[in-house]
């Protein structure tokens, strides 16, 4: 990994490849190593970048407010001079991009959203709240993973959840609440309808996380969206089928 400064912290990235650049944005609580089959697959033709967002991964900054994302992804294409950038960005990581391609839009050419939403239902709004709080309790980590893995609909497979369990250790409880409830509390609805460049939208159908009327209310706010579904994928289709999930972005990207 690259290591460059952002003010008083520094940011670790990876910059492998050649080609339509691709800024891959993992979720809350993730790190670029979520990528690995992507870096691994689409680097031969593609200049695949992705980045430890803030206090996640090896990047520092576990005091950054979450409105500072998008500035910290942007810091990372200015050093390497990368424009026409497509962005993929999962759950929180999708909210950055949304963030980042509003901000920066001369720069981005496509957005990949993948299992996002920008509102829930005031009763599953109620049940992630209660979900993310209990990392505030003691010893109540394992139960959020737990709680997470089920929703997420990856719990029956093993080496998704042994993975998602054993990285426990290197978050910071503390952090992921607070950055959980920032990106509840931040307002992008306007951001989303003002894009005007290609937008797909990805959807795990055993993803138990985001309900469909939320999903509803996300393309509405696109121009002409992109739906790629994937029947038998939960939250992390880049992980439950890799190759299905890289030709659906690549297809995309060269549309």
């Amino acid at each position: 990994m690259v290591r460059i400064d952002w003010g008083r912290e520094t940011l670790n990235y990876t910059d492998e490849g050649t080609g339509t650049p691709i800024l891959f944005l993992h979720g809350l609580g993730g790190n670029a190593n979520n990528w690995l089959n992507q870096r691994r697959a689409l680097a031969d033709h593609h200049r695949v970048i992705t980045l430890d967002l803030p206090g996640h991964g090896r990047s520092t900054g576990a005091r950054v407010p979450f409105e500072r994302y998008a500035e910290a992804a942007a810091r990372v294409l200015d050093r390497i001079n990368a424009s026409n950038v497509s962005i993929v960005g999962l759950a929180m990581g999708a909210r950055v991009g949304i963030a980042l391609a509003h901000r920066a839009a001369r720069r981005i050419s496509h957005l990949t959203l993948v299992n996002a939403y920008l509102t829930l239902p005031p009763d599953e709004h109620e049940k992630r709240v209660a979900l993310y709080d209990l990392l505030l309790q003691r010893d109540g980590a394992r139960r959020w993973a737990d709680t997470l893995l089920e929703g997420m609909g990856v719990a029956d497979i093993p080496g998704i959840a042994r993975g998602f369990v054993g990285s426990l250790d290197q978050i910071q409880p503390l952090h992921i609440n607070r950055i959980f409830h920032e990106v509840d509390e931040i307002e992008q609805n306007n951001d989303l309808r003002d894009l005007d460049i290609p937008i797909q939208v990805m959807i795990g159908e055993r993803d138990k996380l985001i309900p469909a009327s939320s999903t509803e209310e996300l393309l509405t706010m696109i121009r002409c969206p992109v739906i790629h579904r994937f029947p038998d994928s939960g939250h992390l289709p880049y992980l439950e089928e890799p190759a299905s999930f890289n030709s659906a972005l690549d297809a995309f990207i060269h549309s």
